[in-house]
């Protein structure tokens, strides 16, 4: 594994140690959450299960977002041979 190192005067190296030890941590931990911001967490999407008023298949539906109209699939369609 590829090691970093840096120099810092004994102060901010008390000052960092001081706070991997507040955030209950190692300093090696703490200094990887402060350089590596933590990914976005997303909110998980319930599915939503329809079925189809003519044919009666089941589908996805989804809960938010935008819809397709006829007239998109239709146009969209359009040149499909």
């Amino acid at each position: 594994m590829p090691t970093l190192t840096f120099k810092v005067t004994a102060a901010e190296a008390r000052t960092i140690r001081a706070r991997a030890r507040a955030a209950k941590g190692t300093v090696s931990t703490y200094l990887r959450a402060a350089a590596l911001p933590a990914p976005a967490k997303c909110d998980p999407v319930r599915l939503v299960f329809k079925k189809h008023p003519i044919s009666g298949a089941s589908y996805i539906a989804s809960p938010v977002g935008p819809t397709v109209t006829d007239e998109e699939i239709k146009s969209a369609l359009g040149d499909f041979p």
